[in-house]
């Protein structure tokens, strides 16, 4: 397979209006790090770093970076970038430089094949617990996935990571007790006739007015009250008191 390899090109100035002149050319701004050098800022097509991304391999890919006017290649890999959160346009990448016969670590996808006999068979439900596992390998060996064969498992079974079969191109560094799948039974269905006699049960009394007013004024609302409350308090204080003992 023939190496990837995208063009960058050296750039000077830095900040936001710099970053904002390079867009209207259709370019981002970018940093080169790593190796034990320091840190180089270029600029690239985004296009070219879209399509790392939403390759197979994903960030994990290994290409190299050509400096235009230079021809001065390296090898790297994605190691962050920045996407506009509405227009899902990207807006900054950063490259780490990597050395082909140095030992990397990455997060490697995991992916599922076959039907869980619980799922095909009892209506069980296949649950992914953890999607990626970190590996340690060297940079041309880093794996698009790993898959793990799903077909055997009963409802209750699971694949934990020491299921993953070995492999002398990679090292899997996550705990080896991490579970990957598991098939959960099929969700309980609500009885017909509980359903039913739901449905017939009456329907619960409105709440009274009192209660819903005490609940505006909890949310902040305000309560109407007739306005000449208080003038009649005082009255009705002074009837009662007219009242002679023992008389209704």
């Amino acid at each position: 397979m023939k190496e990837r390899v995208v063009e960058v090109r050296s750039r000077e100035a830095l900040g936001r209006n710099e970053a904002r002149r390079l867009r209207r050319q259709g370019l981002i701004p970018a940093i080169v790090y790593g190796d034990k050098k320091e840190p180089r800022p270029v600029a690239v097509d985004p296009r070219s770093i879209l399509e790392i991304i939403h390759s197979e391999s994903g960030a994990n890919t290994i290409f190299q970076l050509n400096l235009s006017g230079q021809e001065a290649r390296r090898h790297v890999m994605i190691k962050e970038y920045q996407v506009d959160p509405v227009k899902g346009n990207l807006l900054h990448a950063d490259f780490v430089r990597i050395q082909m016969d140095a030992v990397i670590e990455v997060e490697v996808p995991v992916h599922v094949s076959g039907e869980a006999a619980g799922v095909k068979l009892d209506g069980g439900i296949l649950e992914h617990v953890v999607r990626e596992v970190r590996v340690s390998c060297l940079p041309g060996d880093i794996p698009e996935h790993i898959t793990i064969d799903v077909t055997a498992l009963k409802i209750g079974d699971g694949l934990r990571v020491s299921d993953i079969p070995k492999n002398e191109r990679f090292r899997i560094l996550t705990d080896p007790e991490q579970t990957l799948v598991v098939v959960s039974p099929p969700a309980k269905e609500e009885e017909p006739a509980a359903v039913a006699a739901a449905e017939a049960a009456p329907a619960a009394p409105a709440e009274p007015e009192v209660i819903k007013k005490g609940k505006a004024a909890a949310e902040g609302e305000e309560e109407a009250e007739p306005a000449d409350d208080d003038a009649k308090k005082p009255e009705a204080r002074k009837k009662e008191a007219k009242k002679p003992e023992g008389k209704k």
